[in-house]
Order: C-alpha cells, then structure tokens, then sequence
C-alpha cells in the first residue's frame, strides 16, 4: 500500500498530459518549443553569463516561499485525497503521507536548486546563492509542515452567495460571479472590484512618490508590486462556471472578455499612477507585458476548462506557456507564431462546444 498514492496521482498526470497533448501535433509542437529552450539554455552556460549585482544574491531567498507552497500544496491534496477519494485509507497513513511528500519534494527541489546554481554564476561568492536557497527551502519547508491546514467550512461556503444578493441573468450575471471569485470581502462583486482597483491605484502612486531619488532598481520593484498582488487575485478563475458557459450559450469571445476584464483594469490603473508619477516607457513597458501574459493564460484555461478536467487544464496551460517562455529567448517570432496558433486552438475547442443559443 506504501506506493498507492504514487501510482494514484501519477497515472492521472499521466491522463492529464494525454488529454492535453492528444494530437500529433501537439507533441511537435511541445517538444520542439522545449529543445530551443534547453539549446539556448546550454548556450548561456557556454558562453558569458550575465552580470549581476551582489543584490540579486538575495533571489536565492525565493526558494523559501517555493517550498513553503509546494508544500502546502501537497498537504492539500493529501487532505482531499483522504476526503473525496477511495483511496482515502492511503492518504491517512502516516507511513504513506511522508512517501509522497518526500516524492513531491524530490521532484520540486532540483528545479530550486538549479535555478539557484544559474544565480550563483551570476553573482559571488561562489556558493552562496546555493547555500542560501538550501537554507532559504529548508526554512520554508519546516514552516508549512507546522502551520495548520486550513479548510473551508460549511459557514463560509454558504456565506459565498448571501441571501438577497441574487446577481441576476445574462452577461453582467455571468461576470459578476467570476468577479465575486477573483476578488475578496462583502458586498456586490462589482464594488469590491472598485474597490482593489483603487487600493492597487493608490498604493503604485504611493510607491512611485515615495521612490523618486532612490535606486531604480527598487522604485522599479515598488510600481510593479501592486498590479502583482492584483493579478495574482485576479488569476483565480472558476472552472466549473466558466465550463458550463458555452453550453449555455456564451460564445468565446465574451469569455476572454470576462476573465480579462478585472487584468485590463488593473492595467489601466497601473499605468496611470506610473505615468503621473514619472515612470518612464520602461515600467509601463513592463506592465504592459505583465498583465499581457496574465491575460493570455487567464484566457486559455477559460477556453480550455469546457470539456477538460480542471486539473489537467491547469498543467497543460503551465507547461505550454513555460515552453513558450523558454522559446521567446531564443526564437521570439517562433514563439509568437506558435502563441496565437495554440490559442487558435483554445478557441476552436471552446466555441464547438457552444451548443445552445441564449
């Protein structure tokens, strides 16, 4: 029984990555995305690695915040394993629940520590930014195994919806539960999304005024960090509302539309504190970007979920969209190319499943 958890899981990645990637095609196109990446990867490490300044040692600090997740992560899935599935006696075992921790961090912890390595080319001592990710994982790790699993219970579920809140019918009905899902408090969804609009607006202005005359590098951190708590809310989406959609009508373009919408926003919002505070064309740049790519993925799982296991939706959208991050190094037009052919695709299997007129 010591390995029933394992073979659980991995034969439902491996469904997963079948559902993802059924097509020829798709498996090219993956493949060959994933070997311009790993070439100019070996490129870099064959040639001048980039400079960096003694700072970025402290990157290596990430690790911790990675495993602390990853790790919290894996205790979820064991606590849902133990409640929802018939090999919940697996999941309860002691001896089995520190099999498959050990198993999901012997997966995620060279991942850190090469990218700590990569770091460690870039800025001196030698080994110290490896020493620190260790440390910085370690840390991490012993935090999520004592803090206490949190769960949702019945009182809050039911208070998801409160009484007398009904939103209604149609398209604002439609976006006024992904907003109440992407966005946190009491109150109309459309209000608390005003709301985190104006908080991420003040706080960017606030940071802009507050880092002029000091180093770019950190006036530079400072207007990013709103919008990037913003999308990182914003990325919650609801897969089982957003699933059913096209079978009530919904064609594909007003899902990208409502998923993007709280992004756009929060763009729009962005770019004018950084613009009123003397932010120049590369911040707004990199906002721009941001956003851009939060928008794009926001928008495959929406055209992915109809059909899909949210799960397998979710890990085909990461290793896609990591493939074509590695691909833009090296090859950007390739990498656009390949882009707007795989959301093509997204959009096609989105609207066959739009069946009934509203």
């Amino acid at each position: 029984m010591a390995n029933r958890l394992i073979r659980h899981d991995a034969l439902l990645l491996r469904r997963a990555l079948g559902d993802g990637f059924r097509g020829p095609a798709d498996v090219v196109l993956l493949l060959v995305m994933a070997t311009l990446g790993i070439a100019w990867l070996v490129d870099r490490l064959q040639g001048a690695p980039v400079a960096l300044p003694r700072e970025a040692l402290w990157l290596a600090t990430l690790a911790g915040p990675a495993a602390f997740g990853w790790h919290r992560a894996a205790r979820g899935r064991l606590a849902w394993l133990a409640e929802h599935n018939p090999i919940a006696p697996a999941a309860l075992a002691a001896e089995d629940r520190r099999l498959y921790l050990f198993i999901a961090h012997a997966l995620a912890a060279p991942f850190v520590i090469a990218g700590a390595a990569l770091l460690n080319l870039t800025v001196g001592p030698p080994g110290a930014a490896l020493g620190l990710a260790v440390l910085a994982y370690a840390a991490g790790l012993g935090l999520a195994a004592i803090w206490p699993n949190r769960r949702q219970g019945a009182g809050r579920a039911a208070r998801a919806t409160p009484a007398g809140e009904a939103p209604g019918s149609g398209r604002r009905a439609v976006l006024a539960l992904l907003l109440r899902r992407q966005t946190f408090g009491p109150g109309s969804a459309f209000v608390r999304a005003g709301l985190m609009l104006a908080l991420s607006f003040a706080a960017t202005l606030a940071a802009g005024l507050w880092g002029q005359g000091r180093p770019e590098a950190l006036r530079f951190a400072l207007l990013l960090l709103p919008s990037l708590l913003l999308l990182l809310r914003a990325a919650r989406l609801d897969p089982a509302l957003l699933a059913f959609l096209p079978a009530a009508g919904f064609g594909p373009g007003f899902i990208a539309l409502a998923v993007s919408a709280l992004p756009v926003a929060s763009l729009a919002v962005a770019a004018l504190a950084a613009a009123l505070t003397g932010g120049g064309a590369g911040v707004l740049a990199v906002l721009a970007l941001g956003h851009l790519a939060f928008i794009l993925v926001a928008i495959a799982r929406a055209w992915l979920y109809p059909g899909r296991a949210a799960r397998s939706v979710e890990l085909q959208v990461q290793l896609e969209f990591a493939a074509l991050a590695a691909t833009a190094f090296l090859l950007p037009p390739l990498a656009v190319i390949a882009l707007l052919w795989r959301l093509l695709q997204f959009r096609r299997h989105c609207r066959d499943l739009r069946w009934m007129q509203p």
